[in-house]
């Protein structure tokens, strides 16, 4: 049944009080012209009820015909509530037009979130699911979740496994790594240890295989200094995979050049914003030449980033120019030129001694060096067993 609170909600009620006059000759009256009174409390000569919107209409006459007194004190109902917020038309129009947008994009894809283990990129992996049909604004209805999943996960290399889950308007990505075996470094077959470049053997340690130089000799680039090949004491041929550290004194000579002419770019920026609402920008503007850096600013509540916000693109083009410097910026810039490629070519070596020297000119700094130092020369070289013996019979 329906209760008497939810019809005075529906249909509206107004409460009022009644004084100073005859309270049973007013219900009397409001009784035999059908005004229908409810929740009815008598304080002494104070009476409150109950009526009906159209029957407080109706209540001046029995009041004015039983000397009564009668004030409103409350308005109950949904047509009050109507009422008093008709006259905020865009307030309603907002509403309802939020109501309506909710309801159509209720099934729709606002947010992508990923959960990953190991080292993955988060970007990569939304870049890669939005090219597999996985976008902001698309119906979930419409979307072949497994076919997605096959392509990203074959875009994406470190991935071995990926899936997207919905809870409600937000897909829910969940990836895991490849995990990747440890490189083991071998040699297959038969090699020698050569030298790779020219030096004095200052240590040579043989692993396996036989020694071809002692030690303290002068080697050049690509001698002998590892044997793969020894005989036994009956004079058989045996073959191995020769083994071995070797650490030479070694010279190593650096040198660079750094003009005082120096062609620098000068940026030239250039700011454009837009709109964005559900994967798409709302007045977009053109695109623009040069280097691009983009930035997204979205809502968030509660924690959770929306499909909603302002797209910020930064467009830098550079132009070129040239320009003279200083001496003393020139030689700052030629020792730090050095200091960099010295660094790249004596990185696995130990340096023993050095000399540098820098020579300035009209329109260049030059700057040399050279490096003594201990090196590890040894590398493998493979050979073919029916070479070595055909080389051996002849």
């Amino acid at each position: 049944m329906v209760t008497r609170d939810i019809l005075d909600t529906l249909f509206g009620c107004v409460e009022f009080s009644a004084e100073n006059g005859f309270a049973e000759r007013f219900i009397n009256i409001c009784t035999a012209e059908n005004i229908p009174l409810w929740d009815m409390h008598r304080l002494g000569e104070k009476m409150t009820a109950k009526t009906t919107i159209g029957g407080y209409k109706m209540i001046r006459s029995p009041a004015k015909r039983s000397s009564m007194r009668v004030r409103l004190l409350k308005k109950i109902g949904l047509p009050f509530y109507i009422n008093r917020h008709i006259k905020r038309k865009s307030l309603l129009a907002g509403i309802a037009l939020i109501a309506v947008l909710l309801v159509i994009l209720s099934g729709r894809v606002w947010v992508v979130e990923v959960s990953t283990d190991g080292n993955l990129s988060t970007q990569e992996i939304i870049e890669a699911f939005e090219s597999a049909g996985l976008e902001i604004g698309k119906k979930i209805s419409t979307l072949d979740i497994t076919k997605i999943e096959n392509e990203a996960v074959l875009k994406l290399e470190n991935v071995s496994w990926a899936a997207i889950n919905f809870k409600g308007c937000v897909a829910q990505i969940k990836a895991r790594e490849i995990e990747k075996k440890p490189e083991i470094e071998t040699h297959s077959g038969f090699s020698n240890i050569i030298a790779s470049k020219d030096g004095q053997v200052e240590i040579l340690e043989v692993y396996r295989g036989s020694a071809a130089i002692i030690h303290g000799q002068t080697v050049t680039k690509g001698d002998l200094i590892i044997s793969g090949v020894s005989e036994s004491k009956t004079q058989i041929s045996l073959f191995t995979d020769a083994d071995g550290y070797v650490v030479a004194k070694t010279n190593i000579e650096v040198e660079t050049t750094t003009p005082k002419k120096v062609t620098v770019l000068v940026p030239k920026h250039k700011k454009i914003w837009s709109f964005y609402f559900l994967g798409m920008e709302i007045f977009p503007a053109r695109q623009e030449e040069g280097i691009c850096y983009e930035h997204r600013r979205r809502l968030v509540i509660n924690g959770r980033t929306l499909p909603f916000g302002i797209n910020y693109r930064l467009y830098t083009q550079f132009e070129e120019k040239e320009k003279t410097i200083s001496s003393d910026e020139a030689r700052l810039m030629a020792i730090n030129d050095f200091a960099l490629e010295s660094y790249n070519k004596t990185l696995h070596a130990q340096i023993i001694d050095q000399k540098v020297e820098i020579e300035e000119t009209e329109d260049v700094f030059t700057v040399r060096g050279n490096f003594f130092c201990y090196e590890n020369i040894g590398e493998h070289a493979d050979f073919d067993v029916e070479e070595v013996i055909t080389d051996s019979a002849e």
